[in-house]
């Protein structure tokens, strides 16, 4: 008697034990239904078929763990397979929070800024802002609203340069005793006059908000996500840290995609290209047109390809480094055996012809490296396909989504740009997801002849700067064509 008794005590516990796992289960699973549905990345029919799925599938998970059944192997199976998906709906649950985070952040608008600094050399007598009251300041291009920031610090004489460079070797030469230049033409005179950044220190430091001269926005043409055929440019930055900082575009490439055909047609042009800037009618190399905001650039590669461009995404130095260690490097192939060199790092990286496994600081100057190659520029603007073909590669290797998906993700975190809104990708990946296809992905580069001239950003100062060759223009603008009008 007392053996039946204890019995059906252990009994009585073993129930309340099952229905609480099934109680946790039914959490567990409204959790991650909640989790993927918030997401809202799934077409129509498969939600419908999901919910429909989950409801019967729960409920008989909760009825054959609960029920007393003659045979206990079907409760085993019953908890057995509770526990399985109880982990698996958990992992799942995770990355899709994660990528919510993500989008949530991405989608937030960032407003472009940029920082304007009073310079002065390292070892003249001036130590703070108000030391150089009442001295000559001098000047290149400078916003009136900034020139109006620094006057409502201190009273000083503010003198405009033409040429960027002898502003530069006029301080470091002690002609002058005090300049007023942009964070953008900080890094430049670093480029032009050695060790300035060495020779030099910074004063004070003023922050501004870029003025969005000329708004993306969605064109008569059509050419949106919604309608399937659209265009995207790519800005890749010259520059780490905040992706708000405004710098110059360093790598451009222009994204066409028809996701009715399924084409991608990857477009790069190349840095020095020398075009006329959209909002100030001026001749100027396309990298400098980053330094008056993401739209300037847009606008003026929309002028030079007579299309109409939607969308940008934009990136910086620390988007590919962390990206690309993230993913544990990638595998690029190049065209050439070479050895590049980081003038800010003083750091070498040699490449060898075919394949090379890659870390994110090796992939940043493969992508950059141009002095190697007798092409330039061309050869450059391949090889930031050949890197940007191995990330997509790795990324969609099934083994690498599922061990790093979210660390991806918060690489991505606070160096991604982008004025695509979260209701369109959604659009764009429910469209991917009914349809299934696989994608055919072409690469076309502008090319041009190497020349001297002077810039709008640089004044007087002659730089290198390429050409563009019309035949080339042309026959991109066709090929562009070719795919929205399929």
């Amino acid at each position: 008697m007392e053996g039946q008794t204890k019995k059906i005590e252990r009994n009585k516990k073993l129930d309340i034990l099952l229905k609480l796992l099934a109680f946790i289960y039914v959490v567990v699973t409204i959790m991650f239904y909640i989790s993927v549905i918030k997401l809202n990345l799934l077409p129509g029919i498969y939600i419908s078929i999901f919910t429909v799925a989950e409801i019967f599938f729960t409920l008989a998970m909760v009825i054959g763990l609960v029920k007393n059944h003659k045979t206990p192997k079907l409760n085993l199976t019953c908890l057995v397979i509770i526990l399985l998906l109880c982990g698996t709906y958990i992992f799942v649950t995770r990355y899709t929070l994660a990528t919510g985070d993500f989008l949530d952040n991405v989608f937030q608008e960032i407003a472009q800024t940029e920082e304007y600094y009073v310079i002065v050399k390292k070892d003249s007598q001036y130590e703070k802002i108000e030391d150089i009251k009442n001295q000559d300041v001098y000047l290149f291009q400078m916003p009136d609203d900034t020139k109006k920031d620094l006057q409502n610090k201190i009273t000083v004489n503010l003198k405009n340069q033409s040429n960027l460079t002898d502003l530069g070797k006029n301080l470091v030469n002690n002609k002058i005793k005090a300049i007023f230049i942009s964070s953008v033409q900080y890094d430049i005179l670093e480029e032009e006059i050695k060790n300035f950044k060495n020779d030099t220190k910074i004063l004070y430091t003023a922050k501004h908000e870029i003025k969005k001269v000329a708004e993306t926005e969605e064109k008569d043409s059509g050419y949106t996500i919604k309608n399937g055929v659209f265009n995207v440019y790519i800005s890749g930055i010259d520059t780490s840290g905040s992706i708000s900082n405004v710098a110059r575009s360093d790598a451009n490439i222009l994204t066409t995609i028809n996701t009715n055909t399924h084409e991608v047609l990857l477009t790069s042009i190349p840095r020095d290209y020398y075009v006329t800037l959209h909002s100030y009618g001026a001749k100027d190399k396309l990298t400098h047109s980053g330094t008056y905001g993401v739209n300037e650039t847009v606008k003026t590669v929309e002028d030079l390809l007579s299309i109409d461009i939607n969308y940008y995404v934009r990136v910086n130095f620390t988007t590919v480094i962390k990206l690309v260690d993230t993913l544990g490097g990638i595998d690029v192939q190049s065209d050439y055996s070479f050895t590049t060199h980081n003038d800010e790092e003083t750091r070498y990286y040699t490449f060898k012809k075919g394949s090379n496994h890659i870390n994110g600081e090796e992939a940043l100057a493969f992508s950059r490296e141009r002095n190697s190659f007798a092409d330039g520029d061309n050869q450059r603007v391949k090889n930031q396909q050949k890197v940007i073909e191995a990330i997509i590669k790795k990324v969609l290797n099934s083994n690498t989504l599922l061990t790093k998906y979210t660390n991806i993700l918060d690489s991505l975190k606070g160096s991604f740009q982008t004025n695509i809104k979260q209701d369109e990708i959604s659009e764009l990946v429910k469209g991917q997801l009914t349809d299934m296809s696989s994608w055919t992905i072409k690469n076309n580069s502008l090319t041009g002849t190497g020349a001297n001239n002077t810039t709008y950003s640089m004044g007087s100062q002659l730089l290198y700067t390429m050409v563009p060759n019309s035949t080339s223009v042309t026959e991109a603008k066709q090929k562009i064509k070719d795919i929205i009008e399929k």
